[in-house]
């Protein structure tokens, strides 16, 4: 229904000017001409590296760098594809072979919400970091602190702080002049703001100053108040942890990657309760193959896939595995504690003057060809869902600590073309726990069962208080003058409310959910007496030798900001553990 809702609100470009031409970009690859090396490969790699994605390419890189360790790296998805690099199209990777389509169900009865949800995860290298929108936003420095609280020595907002700066080139002399200490240049990733600016971009960050959301940089000393969100960019084209991290070394001679297989399997000596290492199949020729580690199997395949293939090889709840018949190799808290930031469609909006950007279909191509050409042009930008503003409802009163953040999007499959937009206010500390578990009828090829649950009166509360605050700014001088205006039309379902009151929000609010397909927690890091642990702060799974995890599904509490540069970091202070360990 609220689809429905939406198209009847905008029109779209012309056939999105032309799925022909998209669909050869999609095909074609920057790595393609990439051959791999003739040599014999190793009886038994020094490690063997489970997902090129966000965390895994990181990974895969840092221990290659060691000249004297065999390195393999398996990715179940394709090579990158060319049509990646274009910012505005970051929404036509959704259900295509390089999304994993896994759909999140709802305990209906309670929650009043039917059917299932689809999820966003990249299954191609460089995963979700291959068509996300390229946020750099790290978090707040409180959360790494209460990290540390929960027993993870190590992972202090100073502890991790280096982590972030290492990885980072930023290209921002702004930033980099006003942020000296939260910072750093020639890092693999490059950090800048996107070179085309959408012009109603600054009408959005206008409207959130007078709101008091003042100009800031969130990922230096103050994360409260609003900025044009730097992005994880290369002169206006899409830096992925593949293109960073693995693409300029794919040469290196100790690095074997291995795309479109699927791993099934670690294997574990039940005696010694040691990873040696892994079984997978090619998704290509179907054939099977088992690779062994002489020192660590690191599974890095995200939230969901991470806890799967725990789940398979025996480690997990006891409950769980005996209904499939695995043998147990350890019994913990697998799968549990899935969360993710919470957000609400309902606000939403109509530009009603000349800025609107919905192009010709000539006019499409001819952006393309620039794109390509010269990287410039609106489809080198995310549109107004590059403008951010974090702040504080009356449920957060700690000094510098935002509970709410506010994302603003043309609604468009081409995000820099439209003219309707939503503003969706999402809460960055939710207590809402889900969980991921096995296919109840196949549980190696079948897609895992992923519930997010209902949200908590908490969460509710919550967001009913940030979309009050959120709708204030369609009265703001900015927005007025702009003719920015709010569409005041009832949702479908919620109709039957008086607009705009408690009761309509709240409808709304248990109708319309969004997750903003930013998933962790579902293998915990956490000490030994944590019953819900099942990695230490080590990145060591516990009760299992040289096995670690190490991406978004370690996270405890989830950050309050998008959810790639901190994945980066765990990347990176993973690598320097596992070399510390092993030199």
């Amino acid at each position: 229904m609220l689809l429905r809702f939406l198209l009847s609100q905008t029109s779209l470009p012309c056939t999105i000017f032309s799925f022909t031409a998209l669909s050869l970009l999609f095909g074609i690859s920057r790595d393609d001409s990439y051959i791999e090396f003739l040599q014999k490969e190793p009886i038994k790699y020094d490690f063997i590296i489970v997902g090129a994605g966000s965390a895994g390419c990181v990974v895969a890189n840092r221990l290659s760098e060691n000249p004297n360790w065999n390195v393999l790296l398996l990715e179940a998805g394709k090579e990158e594809p060319l049509l990646s690099e274009v910012p505005a199209l970051s929404e036509l990777f959704a259900m295509t072979h390089f999304d994993w389509q896994y759909k999140i169900s709802k305990e209906n009865n309670a929650c009043n919400v039917k059917g299932t949800f689809p999820m966003r995860n990249g299954k191609v290298m460089g995963g979700t970091s291959s068509m996300s929108y390229m946020f750099y936003v790290r978090g707040n420095r409180e959360d790494y602190n209460n990290w540390e609280r929960m027993g993870n020595q190590g992972w202090s907002y100073n502890d991790v702080l280096p982590y972030f700066i290492r990885s980072e080139d930023n290209r921002d002399q702004d930033i980099l002049q006003n942020s000296t200490n939260y910072h750093g240049t020639g890092g693999y990733m490059t950090v800048e703001r996107l070179p085309y600016r959408d012009p109603n971009t600054d009408v959005i960050l206008q409207g959130y100053q007078e709101l008091g959301m003042r100009p800031t940089d969130v990922n230096g000393e103050n994360q409260l108040g609003s900025m044009l969100s730097q992005t994880i960019s290369k002169n206006g084209s899409r830096m992925s942890t593949n293109r960073a991290f693995i693409r300029p070394f794919r040469q290196r001679k100790n690095l074997f990657i291995k795309t479109q297989v699927y791993v099934t399997k670690i294997l574990i000596d039940p005696f010694t309760k040691s990873a040696i290492g892994v079984q997978y199949t090619s998704t290509l020729t179907g054939d099977t193959k088992i690779v062994f580690a002489k020192k660590e199997i690191i599974v890095s395949a995200g939230a969901i896939e991470s806890p799967k293939l725990l789940m398979l090889s025996g480690i997990g709840p006891i409950s769980d595995l005996f209904l499939h018949g695995i043998p147990v190799m350890k019994n913990l808290s697998v799968g549990h504690n899935l969360h993710d930031h919470i957000g609400v469609f309902g606000l939403f909006g109509n530009i009603e003057s000349s800025n609107s950007p919905f192009p010709s279909c000539q006019e499409n191509m001819g952006d393309l060809n620039n794109f390509f050409k010269e990287h410039t042009g609106p489809l080198g930008s995310i549109g107004l869902i590059s403008t951010t503003g974090f702040l504080q409802t009356k449920f957060e009163n700690r000094t510098g600590i935002p509970d709410v953040q506010l994302l603003c999007a043309g609604i468009s499959p081409i995000v820099s073309h439209y003219n309707k937009f939503t503003i969706v206010p999402t809460i960055l500390a939710p207590k809402t726990r889900g969980f991921v578990k096995l296919n109840k009828f196949r549980p190696i090829w079948g897609s895992p069962e992923i519930n997010q649950r209902c949200m908590v009166d908490d969460d509710i509360q919550s967001l009913k208080e940030a979309t009050k605050m959120a709708l204030r700014i369609f009265n703001t001088t900015a927005f007025r003058q702009n003719n920015f205006t709010f569409i005041s039309h009832p949702l479908p379902g919620c109709h039957m409310f008086q607009f705009n009151t408690d009761e309509y929000w709240d409808c709304v609010i248990r109708n319309f959910p969004v997750l903003v397909n930013e998933q962790v927690g579902t293998c915990k890091m956490g000490p030994r007496e944590d019953s819900e642990a099942v990695v230490d702060s080590r990145l060591r799974v516990h009760g299992i030798n040289n096995l670690r995890v190490v991406d978004a599904s370690i996270i405890p509490i989830i950050p309050r900001g998008s959810l790639l540069a901190p994945v980066i970091m765990i990347g990176e202070k993973g690598s320097d553990m596992i070399k510390q360990d092993w030199s």
